[in-house]
C-alpha cells in the first residue's frame, strides 16, 4: 500500500487495477526461451543469472506491466513514490479542499489512486539519490525491473501519451467506445475496444484518457478522468484558454494540458458543481421554455389572419411560424404556432422570455377576435433536459403540472420541436462553432453530429422513462440533416 505522508493510503494493494478485463495468468521461462527483458539473448544467457528477484511475466501482453513497475519502485523507493503521489494529489489545495477530496468514497477514492497511479508511471518523477528521475524511464534503464517485450512496449507508450481530453460520442456497451478530440475539430474518431468502462451513460461526456495502440487496434490505458455533462464543457473553456496563454516550447504542450486535465478533474470532488446555462444560439438570452395556450373562436379567421402576413410560413394542418431575418443572413423562428389535437385549441411555444412578450402582443393583434388567450406554461430546459454526470439518472422534473402522461409529452414534443427548430442551421461550441450542417461535411465533424443526436436521444430515454411517458424521437434531426443512425453510414 502507498501511504502519503500525512497519512492517507494512496493505493489500494492487489486487486485495484484493472488491464482492460484480461486476466492475470503466469507461465514458466525455458533456458532457452528469449529472455523477457527485450535483450534478444536467450533466457540462460541474460536474466536467468540475475541476482535481482524475477517475478513470472503473464501470458497476455503487456497485462501486469503496472503492478510490476509499482511493486517494484515501492520495494527500492517507497517514500520517494508516496511524496510524488501526495503532491500529485494535493498540492497548492486548500485544507478544505484537501479533506473533502479525502473524504470520498471507497469506490471513488479507488479510482483516484488508480489514476494517481499510472499518472506516476507515465509522467511522474521522484527522487532517487537527491536527483529527480521521470519513473518511465528509470523504470525501462539499467538495473529496472524485469518486464517482458510487450510490458516494456505499454511502459514506453505510457510516457509518449499523455492524457488527452475526449468526447464520447457512440458507445457500444461492454465492447468499445468512440471517441473525438475535444480539442482538435478536425481530428478523426477513434474507435477503442473497452469492456469493463463501455457503459451507456458514458455517451456524450468528455473524458481524459491515453489511448494505447496494441496490435491491430487501440484500447485505453486504464486510467480514466471522466467529466460530469455540466462540468465536460467548462474543462474544454480551461484548457482552451490554458493553451492560448502557454508561452513554454510546443514540445511541452501536451503535458501541461494534461496536467490541467488532471487538476480540472480531482476539482470535480471539492469545487462547486458548475451551473448549467442555456441560451438561445442567436440572441445570447436565457433560454425558456414558455408556451401560450389559446382557444380558438373562428378557425377561418385565424388562418386567413395569418396567411397574409409576410412574416408568417405555414398553414393550419402542420402550424405555422413567425419568422425573422438576422444580422447574420439566416432566418430564423420566434414563435412557433401548433394546432393542437384539440379541435378549438392552438399554442404559442417561444424559446426566450423576450421572443414570448414581444410575439404574444404580435399574436394577438394579428389574431383578434379569432381566439382568447387560456394560460402561460414555463418550463426551465435545464429541467426538462438535464444531464446528470455518467452514472446517475436523471430526476424528476421540479412541478408536478397536473398533466397525463399523454399530455406530458404532448407539451414536451412541442417544446423539444420549438426548441431545435433551427438546430441544423446554429452554431454549436461542441463543433467549433460551425453548424451541425457545416459539419456533417467531413468525417470528424459527421461523427460529432451523431454524437450530439445521440445523447439527446439518451437524455430524452432517461427523462421519457422518469416521467412516465413516451419517449420522443429526434428523428426529425436526422431527417433535417439527411444523415443515417447507423455507424459507417452518411
Amino acid at each position: 500500500m502507498i501511504v502519503s505522508e500525512k497519512g492517507t493510503p494512496l493505493h489500494g494493494g492487489q486487486g485495484t487495477t484493472r488491464e482492460s478485463g484480461v486476466q492475470h495468468m503466469t507461465y514458466k521461462i525455458g533456458r532457452n526461451d528469449p529472455c523477457p527483458c527485450g535483450s534478444g539473448k536467450k533466457y540462460k544467457q541474460c536474466c536467468a543469472n540475475s541476482p535481482t528477484d524475477f517475478v513470472e511475466p503473464e501470458r497476455k501482453g503487456h497485462a501486469g506491466a503496472v503492478e510490476r513497475a509499482i511493486d517494484w519502485l515501492m520495494s527500492k523507493h517507497r517514500k520517494a513514490v508516496s511524496v510524488a503521489i501526495a503532491e500529485m494529489l494535493f498540492d497548492e489545495l486548500s485544507p478544505e479542499d484537501e479533506a473533502a477530496l479525502k473524504a470520498q468514497d471507497p469506490e471513488t477514492w479507488t479510482s483516484i489512486q488508480l489514476n494517481a497511479t499510472e499518472w506516476l508511471l507515465a509522467e511522474g518523477e521522484i527522487l532517487v539519490h537527491g536527483e529527480p528521475k521521470p519513473v518511465s524511464e528509470y523504470l525501462l534503464g539499467k538495473g529496472g525491473p524485469l518486464f517482458t517485450v510487450d510490458q516494456r512496449r505499454w511502459i514506453t507508450q505510457l510516457a509518449e501519451r499523455p492524457l488527452r481530453l475526449y468526447d464520447v460520442t457512440d458507445v457500444v456497451p461492454g465492447q468499445q467506445l468512440t471517441l473525438c478530440d475535444s480539442l482538435d475539430a478536425e481530428a478523426l474518431p477513434i474507435i477503442v475496444r473497452e469492456k469493463s468502462g463501455s457503459q451507456a451513460a458514458m455517451l456524450g461526456i468528455q473524458i481524459g484518457v491515453r489511448i494505447m495502440e496494441v496490435d491491430d487496434h487501440y484500447e485505453l490505458s486504464g486510467a480514466a478522468y471522466p467529466f460530469s455533462h455540466l462540468a465536460g464543457p467548462a474543462v474544454v473553456v480551461r484548457m482552451r484558454e490554458a493553451m492560448d496563454h502557454f508561452h513554454g516550447q510546443a514540445s511541452d504542450l501536451p503535458r501541461f494540458l494534461s496536467f490541467v486535465l488532471q487538476r480540472q478533474w480531482l476539482a470535480q470532488f471539492f469545487a462547486p458543481r458548475p451551473m448549467p446555462a442555456f441560451r438561445d444560439a442567436y440572441s445570447g438570452e436565457p433560454m425558456l421554455l414558455i408556451t401560450d395556450h389559446y382557444r380558438v373562436n373562428d378557425w377561418a379567421a385565424l388562418a386567413q389572419a395569418l396567411s397574409a402576413r409576410s412574416d408568417v410560413e405555414g398553414d393550419d394542418e402542420s402550424g405555422w411560424d413567425r419568422l425573422i431575418d438576422c444580422k447574420d443572413g439566416q432566418t430564423r423562428s420566434v414563435a412557433t404556432i401548433n394546432v393542437e389535437t384539440s379541435t378549438d385549441k392552438v399554442t404559442v411555444f417561444y424559446k426566450t422570455q423576450r421572443y414570448a412578450d414581444e410575439s404574444r402582443l404580435w399574436f394577438e393583434s394579428v389574431a383578434g377576435d379569432a381566439v382568447l388567450f387560456l394560460s402561460r406554461e414555463l418550463s426551465d430546459p435545464a429541467g426538462l433536459l438535464r444531464n446528470m454526470p455518467a452514472g446517475q439518472e436523471a430526476k424528476p422534473a421540479d412541478g408536478d403540472l397536473g398533466l397525463s402522461p399523454e399530455a406530458m409529452a404532448e407539451l414536451i414534443e412541442t417544446s423539444l420541436h420549438g426548441m431545435y427548430a433551427n438546430w441544423a442551421d446554429e452554431p454549436i461550441k461542441a463543433l467549433a462553432g460551425k453548424t451541425p450542417r457545416q459539419a456533417i461535411n467531413t468525417p470528424a465533424g459527421l461523427e460529432r453530429v451523431k454524437g450530439l443526436l445521440r445523447m439527446y436521444e439518451a437524455s430524452e430515454k432517461r427523462q421519457a422513462a422518469q416521467q412516465e411517458r413516451r419517449t420522443i424521437s429526434f428523428d426529425f434531426l436526422w431527417q433535417a440533416l439527411g444523415i443515417s443512425h447507423h455507424p459507417g453510414n452518411r
